[in-house]
């Protein structure tokens, strides 16, 4: 669900705040130092750092579904906060702030996102997510103490907090890992330094959400 959110985020940038992909990075990693060092251009990072169920907005009423003779009776979805620290980062100061501001006024013109505009299971969603942006009024967050965490400078940013549902009883078969390594090599002695003539190679290969990493094939195939 959060890498969906995240896409459906990336897409808001992209179309409302008018970043195109080709000249400006948008990353959801976390900004600590090792991250920022390998910076290459222009950057927007959302990170996500806190996970709070809205007890606000909890409710205990039933929902229930009816098929034949018979009904079911399941707990409504659970609304949760998820809380994210907006940064940019640029070589320069006044594209940093350029970029900032950018972001901040895409995000600023929605104050609510329908399911059937966002991407992946959260099109599933029952009720529109709200978008809380630079407003810490109800859920003050000490940001000197954020990033005191990160091994990092202080930069400015923003706080963006969107409410999502979880559904408790939802069961989803999915792959935790969606990034495989594949290591390549002789299959008589694995650890040579080259394969024939053309050297180790190392794939990093990321499938779509849904599908299961590949996996290596067996001693069999490996030996054809």
């Amino acid at each position: 669900m959060l890498h969906d959110f995240n896409k459906t985020l990336e897409k808001l940038l992209v179309q409302q705040g008018n970043l195109p992909p080709t000249q400006i990075d948008i990353s959801f990693e976390q900004p600590n130092g090792q991250w920022s060092a390998r910076l290459s251009r222009p950057t927007l990072n959302l990170w996500c750092f806190d996970l709070r169920e809205n007890l606000r907005l909890r409710t205990t009423e039933m929902t229930r579904s009816y098929n034949g003779n018979s009904a079911s009776s399941t707990l409504a979805p659970r609304r949760i906060d998820v809380m994210y620290l907006v940064t940019a980062w640029a070589s320069k100061i006044e594209d940093e702030h350029q970029l900032l501001w950018r972001a901040l006024s895409a995000l600023k013109r929605v104050s609510s996102l329908r399911p059937q505009d966002c991407e992946g299971m959260m099109r599933y969603q029952t009720h529109d997510v709200p978008l809380l942006v630079a407003d810490t009024s109800n859920n003050p967050i000490n940001l000197v103490d954020l990033w005191g965490v990160l091994d990092n400078q202080m930069r400015l940013g923003f706080t963006l907090v969107a409410t999502l549902e979880l559904d408790v009883q939802l069961s989803i078969e999915a792959p935790l890992v969606l990034e495989a390594t594949i290591r390549m090599g002789r299959f008589d002695d694995p650890e040579a330094p080259r394969l024939l003539d053309e050297g180790r190679e190392e794939i990093k290969i990321k499938p779509k959400p849904g599908q299961k990493p590949p996996t290596l094939p067996d001693e069999t195939k490996r030996k054809k």
